[in-house]
């Protein structure tokens, strides 16, 4: 249950994030394209959904990076945010955290697969 409840935060809080890419008032088709993307101390990481996890204590600060779905439409995108970083219980920050207001609230993100290096026992 308490995984569930995780789950549904986090997936409250990828929502509210990518609000600000979503279409205009001009009532048309476009969605949102911009993926849930979080930097923190030099790493891009990405939403995992649906991974339990634990956040723990806070960690410092991490950037949603600004988004800007439909360039040269004349809007300017989505500006960048800034969001608290926790760490995850089990895991090293140099490959997944948690994000949000509060651990409690903390929406699970991992090392963009581009970024992570293999690491010993593990395929790459």
């Amino acid at each position: 249950m308490k995984a569930r409840m995780k789950a549904v935060r986090g997936l409250t809080v990828l929502l509210l994030a990518l609000t600000g890419c979503a279409a205009g008032e001009g009532g048309g088709d476009a969605a949102a394209s911009c993926a849930y993307l979080v930097r923190y101390e030099g790493r891009t990481y990405l939403d995992r959904s649906g991974v339990g996890f634990e956040a723990a204590e806070r960690i410092g600060t991490a950037v949603l990076p600004p988004c800007d779905d439909t360039p040269g439409d004349g809007e300017p995108g989505s500006p960048a945010t800034s969001v608290r970083a926790y760490r995850v219980v089990g895991w090293d920050p140099a490959e997944a955290i948690a994000v949000g207001t509060s651990p409690r609230d903390a929406v699970f993100v991992a090392v963009s697969p581009d970024e992570a290096s293999p690491r010993p026992g593990h395929l790459g």
